[in-house]
């Protein structure tokens, strides 16, 4: 596996008193930011977010650190509202709806003719049948980014394109990430709309 340092922005930062750690594509400059609880170990819920240029047309993050046999969050824009869908790929081809996640879309997340933003909180990414994300010290993520038009924007079920723009890995330490609960119940205190194929909504904080 190869983690890029050269072409990467890592750092872990403080916002509004929540913790985050966040990491810039160089070249494309879409930047992830990434909040979880103070567990012990996985399952824990989650925050992600998203800023991607309008050029962008979808940006995803493999938890497992690659595609295969990992939940894989995908996040884009839709006119002026933000879409997610949860996939999962067994092998390298297109990657199917994954039915182990529930998604929500917070009221934050935001659509203007430069750039894009979803921020997103996911009940089920970080453990998985085979495979979690650490609670503490580096942990693997992949990332894949598209500037090819999808053929349905609208709907969080339709076909994603080839990841034209790139992908690849990326290491965070997430300690840094860590809130207490109090911390983290504000840092979703604003997701909404949750999409599930089959799961419940999340209980917010």
């Amino acid at each position: 596996m190869r983690f890029l340092v050269g072409s990467l922005a890592l750092l872990a930062a403080t916002v509004c008193g929540q913790n985050l750690v966040e990491w810039t594509e160089a070249s494309s400059g879409v930047q992830y930011s990434i909040g979880i609880p103070e567990a012990a170990a996985a399952p824990f819920d989650v925050y992600l977010s998203i800023t991607a240029p309008a050029n962008i047309t979808y940006a995803a993050i493999a938890f497992g650190g690659c595609m295969l046999r990992s939940p894989l969050l995908v996040a884009w824009k839709s006119n002026s509202s933000i879409v997610t869908s949860s996939r999962w790929a067994a092998a390298y081809h297109p990657p199917t709806i994954y039915n182990g996640t529930a998604v929500a879309i917070s009221k934050t997340s935001s659509v203007n003719s430069t750039y894009w933003t979803a921020e997103l909180v996911c009940s089920g990414c970080s453990s998985w049948l085979g495979g979690s994300v650490g609670a503490f010290g580096n942990v693997p993520l992949g990332w894949a980014l598209s500037s090819s038009p999808l053929a349905n924007p609208a709907s969080s079920n339709g076909s994603i394109p080839y990841h034209n723009v790139g992908k690849d890995h990326f290491e965070i330490n997430i300690t840094n990430a860590r809130n207490t609960p109090s911390q983290f119940g504000a840092l979703i205190s604003g997701a909404k709309r949750p999409w599930s194929p089959r799961r419940p909504p999340l209980a917010l904080v």
